[in-house]
């Protein structure tokens, strides 16, 4: 609040604005209402940081009153204080659920007066200030979106170059542990090429840009597409990739959102898979759609702190075991892309250890 704080002061007895006004003189700049609607015309009209409301007024009471300015401040705090000769509990009651910060019975002390006011301007001031913070780090953070869409915008083509000359290479290569160094370059340039493509993914999903392009697809060729593109990553890791025999369903969704997705959820199964373990991927028809999860053996999540693993750089650390973090984009966009579609993800600890990742796709149309 810049200057001195505002108060406006409605009765529509003129001697009590004016015994009211006197009270608070020094302390904030005042500012009188004979009425209920003359209430609501100055507070649209200039800056209120607290009003001072009568309750027994003609036409329109000061409930409705308080209801009104309450509904017009939307999340933003205008403190409310009812000042009236109604002091039964039930008159109490029914000024709260107006919506009204404080109730002060008539004749109030002049010192409590000063008081309670004092309070909920600090309050208004407070709350003010965290507006603006907040606003400032929206700011911030669509500076750094901009940004990072720039960097990823700039990265790609040159990325793009490298990864066709590695192709050319790798099939040239005649020495067979040349040509199997170019094919694991070539699968780690293919890594940050995704990687990137995530990028954009999240932020156009983010701000409801990537609408999913529907079409009529088979869940189990999906799972394997998805499957076969983590596969290198998989024999890195010394993890094998088992897929479950999935009925045979086909469902409206993205292909490329969804295969997307579902290499995720694959992805980071392999990454905190014991060696020499098998991953699980299986298919099911549940609650009207179709469930496509991800089964791992390494260490579980604790059930409070599921949803954390699906946030955006959300990261888990279980105390005395090793860490699942979730430092990237690639749970979050699984989340994001089951949203899409008016589906939802899925999480839960595997029998025998582990954890069980996947997302569930409804059946019908995207509503």
């Amino acid at each position: 609040m810049s200057g001195a704080p505002r108060v406006l002061v409605v009765d529509d007895d003129a001697r009590n604005r004016g015994l009211v006004c006197a009270c608070l003189h020094g302390e904030c700049t005042t500012v009188e209402a004979a009425s209920g609607p003359e209430a609501l015309e100055i507070a649209g009209r200039e800056p209120v940081d607290l009003v001072l409301l009568d309750v027994m007024m003609a036409g329109m009471s000061g409930y409705d009153t308080c209801r009104e300015l309450k509904r017009r401040a939307g999340d933003r705090l205008l403190p409310v204080l009812l000042l009236t000769a109604l002091g039964d509990q039930l008159d109490r009651n029914t000024g709260l659920e107006a919506g009204a910060d404080d109730y002060l019975v008539k004749p109030v002390d002049r010192r409590e007066l000063k008081m309670r006011v004092g309070a909920f301007l600090r309050l208004r001031l407070q709350d003010q200030q965290l507006h603006r913070q907040l606003e400032e780090l929206r700011h911030l953070t669509a500076l750094k979106d901009d940004l990072v869409a720039l960097l990823v915008h700039d990265l790609r083509n040159p990325l793009a170059g490298v990864l066709a000359l590695l192709d050319i290479l790798r099939a040239d290569i005649r020495d067979p542990q040349l040509r199997e160094d170019a094919a694991q370059a070539l699968a780690g340039a293919a890594r940050i090429r995704d990687a990137l493509d995530d990028v954009l993914r999240v932020r156009l999903l983010e701000e409801d840009r990537l609408k999913p392009t529907l079409e009529s697809c088979e869940v189990a060729g999906i799972v394997q597409e998805a499957v076969a593109s983590v596969a290198p990553a998989a024999r890195d890791h010394r993890v094998s990739v088992a897929i479950a025999e999935s009925p045979a369903v086909s469902v409206p969704l993205d292909r490329k959102l969804v295969v997307r997705a579902v290499e995720n959820l694959v992805a980071n199964a392999v990454k905190y898979s014991p060696v020499s373990s098998t991953v699980e991927v299986a298919t099911r028809i549940a609650e009207g759609g179709v469930a496509i999860e991800v089964a791992d053996r390494g260490p579980g999540v604790p059930g409070a702190l599921r949803a954390a693993v699906f946030e955006k750089y959300g990261a888990v650390e279980q105390a005395g075991h090793d860490a699942r973090r979730g430092y990237g984009l690639g749970l979050y966009l699984v989340r994001l892309v089951a949203a899409a579609h008016g589906g939802r993800i899925l999480n839960r600890d595997r029998d025998g250890g582990g954890s069980v990742f996947g997302l569930w796709l409804p059946a019908g149309t995207v509503p």
